[in-house]
This record gives C-alpha cells, sequence and structure tokens, in this order.
C-alpha cells in the first residue's frame, strides 16, 4: 500500500503496529482489529490493499488538497 500511495503522490502517516504500542491501541480502537493494511480519510476506510479503494481515497484527498500549500 505505501508504494500504490505513494506512486498515487498521497501523503500519508504509517503507523507500525509491530513498533509501536500506541499504534496497536489505536488501530484496535478505530477498527476493534488489528488487520493491516488500513487506511483511514475522513469518513472513508480501506482494509486490505484494495486499489479501487485507495482510489477513491486518492481522489479524495486530491479534491480536498487541491490549491493548498
Amino acid at each position: 500500500m505505501r508504494d500504490y500511495l505513494e506512486a498515487k503522490s498521497v501523503e500519508f502517516d504509517d503507523r507500525n503496529i509491530r513498533q509501536s504500542e500506541e499504534a496497536r491501541r489505536e488501530l484496535l480502537a478505530l477498527t476493534g482489529d488489528l488487520m493491516v493494511p488500513y487506511l483511514i480519510y475522513g469518513d472513508r476506510k480501506v482494509t486490505g490493499f484494495d486499489p479501487e479503494g485507495i482510489d477513491a481515497i486518492a481522489d479524495a484527498y486530491r479534491a480536498a488538497t487541491v490549491g493548498v500549500s
């Protein structure tokens, strides 16, 4: 998912649940599970590598950041 998001020029916070107890707690609180990868943007969520879902989030991200510097 990282490479896919980078190729789409989408900025993201990479949180590693294997290395961070805080990231583990946050994901569990948000989703009730520890399934990764997990992508959240606003009210949109994608679990696993789902190119169509990621593209929808990338489009929403770009629409929200047009003209923002």
